[in-house]
């Protein structure tokens, strides 16, 4: 229950991120012809951000489900996030007469980019289908087990950080950080 409490929050407070994230796994289901059974991706449980599916068949399907909706939202938020952060925190813009339109930019980009960014992992039982198809009984032969390692690893630490909205609480400290010691 805290959990899922501690969740919603992190989901709620990056909002645009879950609901772009909740899109592009539905796009990604449509194409792999995945059936979808909720297309509501902004729900009040632990599945905010996500669309519910029917189980995956196959490991490449699984694989490339739990992969693509993460990279499209990382590669149209880390732009934000990199531009709303230089200007500021290396250009040090601040809210003046002069400067209070491109500081708004500034932070709409860094909050944006900043939610992007918190919400590129699937749900954490995505990722244990995806490690169970690829390292379970009738997985995947050798070579693909060692080559999917690191990308599944990861997919599988980072769906647990999520979970517990671990990724949000890292990414503002270690903005915070660099913000700090520039």
């Amino acid at each position: 229950m805290i959990s899922t409490i501690i969740y919603l929050i992190g989901k709620l407070l990056t909002f645009p991120g879950a609901y772009l994230k909740g899109f592009f796994e539905h796009l990604c289901g449509r194409v792999f012809s995945i059936p979808v059974e909720s297309s509501q991706y902004l729900r009040l449980t632990d599945g905010c951000g996500h669309v519910e599916h029917d189980t995956i068949n196959g490991k490449a399907k699984n694989f490339f489900y739990c992969l693509l909706p993460g990279l499209i939202t990382s590669a149209i938020g880390a732009p934000m996030l990199y531009a709303g952060f230089f200007g500021l925190f290396l250009l040090k813009v601040s809210f003046t007469s002069t400067t209070s339109l491109i500081f708004i930019v500034y932070c709409i980009l860094f909050y944006l980019g900043f939610s992007l960014c918190a919400n590129v992992y699937p749900l954490m039982e995505d990722a244990l289908a995806l490690w169970h198809s690829i390292y379970g009984k009738d997985g995947a032969n050798i070579f693909v087990k060692i080559i999917l390692f690191v990308p599944v690893v990861n997919i599988v630490i980072g769906a647990f950080f999520e979970k517990y909205s671990i990724n949000v609480l890292l990414m503002t400290v270690s903005a915070a950080a660099i913000a700090l010691f520039i």
